[in-house]
């Protein structure tokens, strides 16, 4: 991007640059420039140069201003089109994949078992009592804690797993290549590892979870669906459990 910056900026010096040109050879045949040079000429020579470095300076701030100008104004509006692109698919609370993401990325998964086999899981997450947080110690405490949350599922998932805030309380982890039995496993361990982790405000949470594997004909709602009905058989058990449905 800094390279099309750059090549936009010297178009617009080099423009800048022609239309000087043409002013200048249009000034250049005005009469009372003509007996301003004959009147220069008859000045000493350190008073010529002084005229000479006045009208460059002009000439080249004319040439500067317009390109750093332009820049600015280039950069800046690249700015916002990053900002829209990674709002429309970042969550801007926790900084992980919003809803939106992680639907598409449930489906590039669904499309990549249909063409060449395999499978995936997914994993839905759920906070348990998280309303008692808000209610107890306010909502900047609820949305410290989502932050942590998010912190610590990324540090304990795989580099290749999809990592999202599903909404609310939940999110959701996109498992390529994993089987049923995997994602149990790594569900079970997130599950520890939330129990027993001590988050700001010495707050301590439980989470359940419920997990669930791609089957043939699978569609995206299909399979969160079943990845829910699976959260809820863990939730009406006691919660912090890891519910599965095959």
């Amino acid at each position: 991007m800094r390279v099309t910056h750059f090549f936009l900026s010297l178009a617009l010096i080099l423009l800048t640059t022609f239309l000087l040109s043409m002013a200048w050879e249009f000034w250049l045949e005005d009469p009372l420039l003509v007996d301003w040079l004959q009147l220069q000429a008859r000045e000493p020579t350190s008073e010529r140069w002084e005229h000479v470095v006045s009208v460059m300076a002009v000439v080249l701030i004319a040439m500067v201003f317009p390109a750093i100008t332009g820049y600015r104004l280039i950069a800046r509006e690249q700015q916002l089109i990053e900002e829209i692109r990674r709002g429309a698919h970042e969550d801007y609370l926790t900084g992980l994949s919003n809803r939106r993401k992680s639907t598409e990325v449930i489906a590039s998964e669904i499309g990549r078992c249909q063409r060449y086999g395999g499978t995936f899981t997914v994993i839905l997450m759920d906070i348990d009592r998280f309303k008692e947080v808000n209610d107890t110690y306010g909502h900047e405490m609820g949305d410290r804690l989502l932050k942590e949350t998010a912190h610590l599922l990324r540090r304990m998932v795989r580099d290749s797993d999809s990592v999202g805030r599903w909404g609310g309380e939940e999110f959701l982890v996109v498992c390529p290549q994993t089987n049923l039995a995997g994602a149990s496993a790594l569900a079970e361990k997130l599950r520890r590892a939330y129990a027993d982790a001590e988050f700001p405000g010495a707050i301590r949470r439980s989470a359940s979870f419920g997990v669930t594997c791609y089957r043939t004909g699978d569609t995206v709602d299909g399979l969160v669906r079943r990845a829910d009905r699976a959260l809820y058989t863990a939730k009406e058990a006691g919660r912090d459990r890891v519910g599965q449905v095959d």
